[in-house]
Order: C-alpha cells, then structure tokens, then sequence
C-alpha cells in the first residue's frame, strides 16, 4: 500500500520549461520534482528533419525507452493542426512529458532565430482544501489559481471547470497563444503535484504495477511496458527551497 508522504503539506512543486529556437532547430528542455528532460527537433523550415530526446531524470528505467516513440514526427508537415499531430504521436504510447515537448517544439519551430521562452510553474501543497498555483513566462505572472477537489474555485471566471478530465476543453475556449500555452503547462504541472502526496519507499517496492494506473495513462503504463518497468531510487526531488537547480540537471539537490 502506497503511503502517505509525511512532508506534505508544508512544500511546493516545481517545474521549469524554456524553449529555444535557432535557424531549422527547436529545444526543449523541462526538468521538475520528478523529470528531467532535453528534447531537440531539426527542420528544414517545412518539415521535421530529425528529432532526438535525453532522458535525463525519471522515474522507471523503461522511460529511457520512451524517446523512439517519437520517430512518427519525421517528415511531418510543420503546419500540421493540434488535432492531426496528436493522432500521429498518441500521447498514451509516448512519455507524457515528451509528448507535451514535441508539440511545443513544432508549435515554435517557425520562431525567429533566438527566440527563447522560460516557464516557472510552481504549485503548493494543499492546505485548508485549497491548492494555489502559479506560472509565469519569462519572469512575468500568467495564471494564478486556486484548486479544490481538481475544480478551479479561483478565479471565480473559472470556478468549477475540471483540472483533469475536460481540461483541455474549456481552457482552449478561454485563451490563445501564450496564455493558452501557459495554462497548460500549469495542469501539467499540478497532475505530477499529486505525486507529492505519497511516499514510494522503499523505491524497489513499488514498480509501475503498483501504481494501479490505468493502461495508456503514459509509456511506462503500457500493458506491455508497465511489468518491466521498475522504479529508479533517488529521481524524486523536494525543490520547495531550491528553484535555482531547475535547469541545471544535477545529480542530486
């Protein structure tokens, strides 16, 4: 039985996103409480010409062979819909995270060269019912919620619309561009801040079997992954007071 983390309640999640675009090339690189990783897509200005990940940080050893998932996106039209790319890079075959990176990598890869996009989204611990949580892009505030029970309470504009299922939905209704961008970055960041609730140890008791998720939640869930995909000790960091290592893609905090 997975365990109560006894830490929480007190602590916050981190996350950190930057996107760089240079002449045919886009990167990707997020690392968070739990990941660590790099993503690099070539283009020839219409079309994806190579595209490689490093898993640097992460949970199960079978995550590291999660990046030939990706191969689907070479030769791809650069102005493919949302739509259609998910269809050809179904997230619940790929790791979750470099699902999310690659579309963000074909979204800018018509950037100018330079172009550079750095995300900070940060979540804390539940206290009196309530989750707040926030993302800035390059320094400056974008969302500022309150979650209850996976509903937002706030901003009352919002109040009651889903932070799981049904998310994508309504948030599309409600913003474009970089707002949009940023919403989600912050629901993916509060789903991976569920995992701050529980204690995993010790690491070897508790393979992705254990985790009871459904088939296709991501890689490592796969009905014919998720029996060899054993947990890796040491991935999951407390950043609470340390959001300058986010990043850096050290060993250890």
């Amino acid at each position: 039985m997975i365990k109560p983390n006894p830490a929480y309640g007190s602590g916050v999640y981190r996350r950190r996103l930057r996107l760089r675009a240079a002449g045919g090339r886009v990167d990707v690189e997020l690392e968070d409480s739990n990941h660590g990783f790099c993503l690099h897509l070539l283009h020839d200005g219409q079309r994806v010409t190579h595209v490689e990940a490093e898993v640097r940080r992460h949970p199960f050893v079978t995550c590291a062979e999660a990046p030939a998932r990706l191969q689907p996106l070479l030769g791809m039209d650069l102005q493919i819909d949302a739509a259609a790319l998910r269809q050809r890079l179904p997230q619940g075959a790929n790791c979750t995270h470099l699902h999310d990176m690659a579309m963000l990598a074909v979204a800018h890869a018509g950037k100018p060269p330079g172009f550079v996009r750095l995300y900070d989204i940060s979540v804390d611990d539940e206290r009196a019912g309530l989750t707040a949580m926030r993302v800035a892009c390059d320094g400056e505030p974008v969302h500022a919620w309150q979650v209850s029970n996976d509903a937002v309470a706030e901003p009352l504009a919002h109040a009651g619309r889903p932070m799981k299922r049904g998310f994508y939905a309504w948030v599309s209704q409600h913003y474009t561009g970089m707002a949009l961008e940023a919403a989600v970055a912050l629901q993916r960041g509060y789903y991976v801040a569920q995992s701050r609730r529980v204690s995993r140890l010790p690491f070897q008791d508790y393979p992705a079997g254990a985790d009871k998720m459904p088939d296709g939640t991501c890689y490592s869930y796969n009905h014919d992954v998720v029996a060899r995909a054993r947990r890796i000790e040491g991935t999951v960091w407390d950043l609470t007071d340390k959001p300058d290592l986010l990043l850096q893609f050290s060993q250890r905090p």
